[in-house]
């Protein structure tokens, strides 16, 4: 009787695990494939002269019609151009097709428009090598044919003229595809990310499971921000450092208060979380003090011209080893006055400058202090 009873429950254990292991592997399997299994349904379907069956369309893609037939309901929500007929050549069966005119969106812009989005075509640049970056080319080339040939030369002439100190790096193409589809599907269906990733700081690989929130363009590359569910914490990742990335089967609920841009207001590098936030005080001189009152510096809460042509600002800011290099990118033009942490951290990172050149900081003592306020 026990015997039985022994077999009967590893069996219903066994069941289970199978059970969990095509779970599994239909979640990687969706993962790793619904918004670029769309995108490129989309054009599938728009390029196809005689349309698509669902199963022609899920042979073509390596999944279910079921799955195929979920992404055409999704593209006709967004697309008005998706249309079917019945084949009688083919049993009956339906196919499917992108109506070309329908396809094309009627923006009537005019010729000055066009040109404006031409010349602003370097903003496209961090796409390249990601999803969508062949797209913005080719929309780009459709703007230069629309355009008159006066217009195109002038755009020519006028847009080197525009120049971008930050250059844009693109996304490295062998995680580009995979890795953007990924986190662009975990985005916009409030999915679970997870991410295999090697950071600055690590010579190891590490996974993380992350909620994501935004992607964030900064100093010419693309970054994640999101929750880490092993940190707790809100942290930023980017694309160029992931191996691979899979959407999860879990969903997620963004906080509703949670606002990227208030986020971000404090932060000198996207590598927040270092410290606490806290006002710092600063003084600058010369032309670093034009340069503050010209400029609104991220978290300034305040700004006092001083007689003398010095600038003290105080800013609501985290003090860490971001904050410090930051502050010394104004070289001798900047002072940070308090807290004393802040200070602290400047310090630290000019005596390990001042190491990695062999020599030795030392503070000023109050003779050299009051003929410095001289």
């Amino acid at each position: 009787m026990n015997e039985g009873k022994s077999r009967i429950t590893t069996v219903g254990v066994d069941e289970a695990r199978k059970k969990k292991k095509k779970n599994k592997e239909k979640a990687n399997d969706d993962s790793k494939s619904t918004f670029i299994r769309q995108w490129q349904v989309l054009q599938a379907l728009a390029s196809a002269s005689e349309g698509a069956s669902l199963q022609e369309l899920a042979e073509r893609f390596k999944t279910s019609p079921k799955t195929i037939r979920r992404d055409l309901t999704r593209l006709g929500e967004v697309f008005n151009g998706l249309k079917s007929f019945v084949d009688a050549n083919d049993h009956g069966r339906k196919r499917y097709y992108f109506s070309g005119n329908e396809f094309s969106f009627g923006l009537g812009l005019n010729y000055d428009e066009l040109l404006a989005l031409y010349v602003g075509q370097t903003l496209a640049a961090p796409l390249c090598g990601a999803i969508f970056g062949d797209e913005a080319q080719n929309a780009l080339g459709k703007i230069k044919r629309a355009l008159p040939k006066e217009r195109v030369e002038y755009a020519e002439r006028v847009a080197p003229l525009v120049v971008r100190m930050e250059s844009a790096r693109p996304i490295y193409p062998e995680v580009a595809s995979s890795v953007v589809g990924a986190a662009l599907t975990a985005l916009g269906e409030s999915r679970k990310l997870r991410v295999r990733y090697r950071s600055l700081k690590s010579k190891t690989l590490k996974t993380y499971v992350v909620r994501p929130y935004n992607f964030v363009y900064f100093r010419g590359s693309l970054y994640l921000i999101g929750y880490s569910c092993k940190d707790q914490e809100v942290r930023f990742w980017k694309f160029s450092r992931m191996l691979d990335a899979d959407a999860l089967v879990e969903k997620f609920e963004r906080p509703k208060d949670f606002d990227a841009d208030a986020y971000l207001a404090s932060s000198f590098t996207p590598y927040v979380g270092e410290t606490e936030t806290t006002r710092v005080k600063m003084r600058f001189f010369g032309s670093s003090a034009r340069i503050v009152c010209e400029e609104r510096l991220n978290g300034c809460v305040a700004t006092t011209p001083e007689s003398g042509g010095t600038t003290i600002v105080e800013l609501e800011t985290e003090y860490g080893k971001a904050f410090a290099r930051w502050a010394l990118g104004y070289g001798a033009g900047a002072e940070t006055l308090e807290p004393p942490e802040a200070r602290a951290a400047v310090w630290a990172e000019l005596e390990e400058v001042a190491r990695r050149y062999g020599a030795t900081l030392r503070p000023l003592d109050d003779a050299e202090r009051t003929k410095e306020k001289e």
